[in-house]
């Protein structure tokens, strides 16, 4: 009997996580969809390409938005069975609260691995790939993202980028100078480019120049970059976080460590994704006492309305944290784990109190 209860608890609140996600898809669509219409027009970025990139950019969005998304579906669900009394019958006929806050926990606890696996397997792929290909349409040839690396035309200059680390340091740069003849006047490699004071300076520099009968090879330590070109095309070959996989993450903010650079933002969005799985066990916990604590003779709407501020509360603070990372260089796995934490202390105080109630 009681394993009975248990499905039909977890049935009930999959099938209504499920209606949320639907309606948050289609919110976020309309979202996507709006703010790309700015750049239909630019470069062979059209309606067509807009649609592409919204519809590969919605599988992340929604994991970002995966704890909020359970919150709701748990009050959802557990609303319904309220409303119809059949909590009531269930706690009569001998199913404690206790009971139901494992059932809840066991049905959620298996949405929270599928949506994991999910966000972690293809959100960041193809947010990526949504970007890439936004910007080649964009940018009209000048930028061509291939698997080896960023290749940009300025002037009379092909140039090819291994890795745009981030917009101050770039790896495995080859450049090629051609004449207005387009002849090949001389080709450099540089082993990694730094932006300082507004200027590219390229480290260990390999050089070759080419004349009419001969060619000169020469090692540099260091050499101007000289070549004027928009930062903005970088943007093309930059993976933003939330376009990496967790492995990806790690070694890029390691990489950034090594280096002397700012790594902040990579460890704590890291450590966020990391803490995400709990992060969204512990929005249950404050939807159990939603729906069978203070709130529980107020109406769906309202139950719903408190989910909604909780959610955007945890958000609020995650995004606050992160930024007061980045800036203040407070811990990244601090800032990550905070919230979750403070949230989780208010959701098992609550479920306490509604135990020996």
């Amino acid at each position: 009997m009681i394993k009975i209860l248990q499905r039909y608890i977890g049935s009930t609140i999959a099938n209504a996580t499920g209606l949320v996600c639907l309606i948050i898809t289609g919110i976020l669509s309309l979202i996507l969809l709006l703010r790309e219409l700015k750049n239909i027009g630019e470069g062979d970025y059209g309606l067509g390409e807009a649609i592409f990139y919204m519809v590969l950019r919605l599988p992340n969005e929604l994991y970002q938005f995966s704890p909020m998304l359970i919150l709701l579906g748990c009050i959802i669900g557990l609303s319904i069975l309220s409303s119809h009394r059949e909590l009531a019958v269930m706690r009569a006929s001998g199913f404690s609260i206790k009971q139901i806050i494992v059932s809840v926990l066991g049905s959620a606890f298996l949405l929270i691995l599928l949506i994991t696996a999910l966000g972690e397997w293809a959100g960041p792929s193809l947010s990526s790939k949504a970007e890439v290909r936004k910007e080649n349409a964009q940018n009209g040839g000048q930028t061509v993202v291939t698997a080896t690396g960023v290749w940009f035309h300025v002037d009379n200059n092909f140039i090819h980028v291994q890795h745009v680390v981030g917009r101050q340091l770039l790896e495995g740069v080859t450049r090629y100078q051609f004449n207005n003849d387009e002849q090949l006047q001389a080709a450099y490699y540089a082993k990694s480019m730094e932006l300082k004071n507004g200027e590219w300076q390229m480290k260990e520099v390999s050089k070759t120049t080419f004349y009419p009968e001969r060619t000169k090879s020469e090692f540099l330590k260091e050499a101007e970059w000289g070549v004027k070109f928009n930062h903005n095309l970088l943007n093309v070959g930059l993976v933003e976080p939330d376009q990496m996989s967790l492995p990806k993450l790690a070694k890029m903010a390691s990489y950034l460590k090594r280096n002397g650079l700012q790594a902040s933002e990579y460890q704590f969005d890291f450590w966020k994704r990391i803490f995400q799985p709990l992060a969204s066990l512990v929005m249950i916990f404050l939807a159990i006492p939603f729906v069978l604590g203070a709130l529980s003779a107020t109406t769906m709407g309202w139950r719903i309305m408190a989910g909604i501020l909780a959610g955007f509360g945890f958000f609020i603070l995650n995004a606050m944290l992160g930024q007061l990372c980045i800036v203040f260089q407070f811990p990244p796995i601090a800032a990550a784990f905070l919230p979750p934490l403070l949230f989780a202390f208010l959701g098992i105080l609550l479920c306490k109190k509604l135990i020996k109630n």
